[in-house]
């Protein structure tokens, strides 16, 4: 008998499948992990990736958080040199912070540090945004360093919104100090005839015409004002004046306001004190007081105002006007000296203020700001002077004005805010 040993066709085949598909199984399983560490590594890299943008964007908050502390004196007389509140704290002088606040899913920790710069306000923030990335834990850290420049509200002897239009009398514009310690381009504080080349006029979207006459300074120009004239401009014309003129806003004073006091049809303010005013008697202000009124009359035209004090202890006017026009004459009294800085005189027209007139033939001394008004210039002969700042709306010359722009303005006046000059990234850290 015959024994056969071959085994049956069909087994063979059925572990030869078998072992295919094993193979096959194992491929795929190979593969899907691949796909899933795949998966999984793109999702660490994302996150990694939204953690890094997001450290930066915190690092970021931390700036912001910054110069809303630096702006938070806007328009302070004095201005705001101590950052110290708002639980800034100082660590040593001029050094403020370092403050750390939470944000969702991480930090920032922000530190300002001021200085003055060519008599100049100047701030270096550095902030850290500190974010953790999902699942892992880890900690990643980005470091910005932004310089943020003090830009005054009065930074050139004239500045406009729109027109310009000297009709053939357009000013001499220059420049002066009156804190200048060695009495060189001023007279104890007062005006001495110097004339300096800051004495820069700018137009921020109209046309301005110098005629014959001096510019000593710079002629700021937007991109769509124009000029014409054949006079000298001492500095450079610029094309790119892009610049903010914030509405003046009226002050919170912190036990409300009073009514002006008035003795014999005159305000004589003998205290200082945020006062109303509803009419336009003579104003007088005794040595060192410093005296804010708000303005309610919508024909606002004082026969006289003065400031007394002298040179060492000068009262001041803080004055602002709601709504209306604003006659204002030259501000020496019998055609006597000013005896003070245009510091102790500002004069604010708030959005319903329209219209603005000097007249008179004496010199005004102040800083005028009034950006929805039209200002207009009267009065008769060569000799009217503004020694000081005017920002308005627009100018309307019928008479010859000289602009003798106050330097100290810059860095004694009212700050327009802080504002970023550049932005650097600093080296940042992560770990795992």
């Amino acid at each position: 008998m015959k024994t056969n040993t071959h085994r049956p066709q069909k087994t063979q085949r059925g572990g030869a499948m078998l072992i295919a598909v094993l193979i096959f199984s194992l491929t795929l399983g190979a593969a899907l992990g691949s796909y899933l560490v795949l998966v999984y590594d793109q999702n660490q890299l994302a996150n990694r990736s939204e953690t890094w943008n997001g450290a930066l964007a915190a690092a970021e908050a931390g700036v912001e958080d910054a110069l809303a502390q630096l702006n938070s004196g806007i328009n302070l007389i004095p201005i705001k040199t101590n950052f110290s509140d708002n639980g800034w704290g100082s660590l040593s002088l001029n050094d403020y912070g370092p403050l750390t606040r939470s944000l969702a899913g991480g930090s920032y920790t922000v530190s300002i540090s001021t200085a003055m710069v060519s008599n100049l306000q100047e701030a270096t923030i550095t902030s850290q945004g500190s974010m953790t990335v999902p699942v892992t834990g880890g900690q990643i850290s980005r470091s910005v360093q932004v310089m943020a420049r003090y830009f005054p509200l009065f930074n050139v002897a004239l500045g406009a919104v729109s027109n310009i239009n000297g009709g053939g009398t357009f000013p001499v514009s220059d420049s002066w100090n009156s804190h200048d310690t060695n009495n060189i381009e001023d007279n104890n504080g007062l005006y001495n005839g110097y004339s300096g080349t800051n004495g820069s006029i700018a137009s921020e979207q109209g046309f301005v015409s110098i005629g014959n006459e001096t510019v000593k300074g710079n002629l700021y120009l937007g991109p769509n004002a124009t000029y014409n004239g054949s006079g000298d401009i001492y500095g450079t014309v610029y094309y790119d004046y892009n610049v903010d003129f914030p509405n003046a806003t009226l002050p919170t004073p912190p036990l409300g306001w009073v009514p002006a006091p008035s003795t014999q049809d005159v305000h004589d303010f003998t205290v200082s004190g945020y006062y109303i005013v509803n009419d336009s008697e003579p104003i007088v202000i005794e040595p060192g007081v410093i005296a804010t009124l708000d303005i309610k009359t919508t024909s606002f035209s004082p026969t006289s105002i003065t400031i007394n004090g002298g040179m060492t202890n000068a009262g001041t006017i803080i004055m602002y006007q709601e709504s209306g026009s604003a006659t204002i004459g030259g501000n020496s009294t019998s055609g006597g000296t000013v005896n003070y800085r245009p510091e102790n005189f500002y004069y604010y027209g708030l959005p319903g203020v329209n219209s603005v007139t000097l007249s008179g033939t004496s010199v005004y001394v102040g800083a005028l700001y009034a950006p929805q008004a039209v200002l207009t210039l009267n009065g008769g002969g060569n000799a009217n002077n503004l020694e000081g700042s005017a920002i308005v709306n627009s100018v309307k010359m019928n008479a010859h004005y000289d602009f003798h722009y106050d330097e100290s303005l810059a860095w004694l006046g009212p700050m327009k805010g802080y504002v970023p000059v550049s932005w650097q990234e600093l080296a940042g850290s992560a770990s795992p």
